[in-house]
């Protein structure tokens, strides 16, 4: 259900509802004192491990085709 909440960036815990994702992360951090997980690669937020795990696998596939593409 989580997942659900925050792909329209509502708020898990008080279902106030954000423009963007980054908003939402913001005000959960903020307000919610929840703790954030980041990307080692390039510092993006994330409110769940799940979230940031998906992050990683995005772009690794991102460069992984970008370098199939230069051969």
């Amino acid at each position: 259900m989580g997942f659900l909440r925050h792909e329209r960036n509502e708020c898990e815990d008080c279902h106030e509802k954000f423009g963007s994702y980054d908003e939402l992360v913001r005000h959960s951090r903020d307000n919610h004192k929840r703790h954030i997980v980041k990307c080692s690669s390039c510092g993006k937020q994330f409110l769940h491990e799940k979230d940031r795990l998906h992050h990683v696998r995005e772009e690794n596939e991102k460069k992984v085709d970008s370098r199939r593409h230069k051969f």
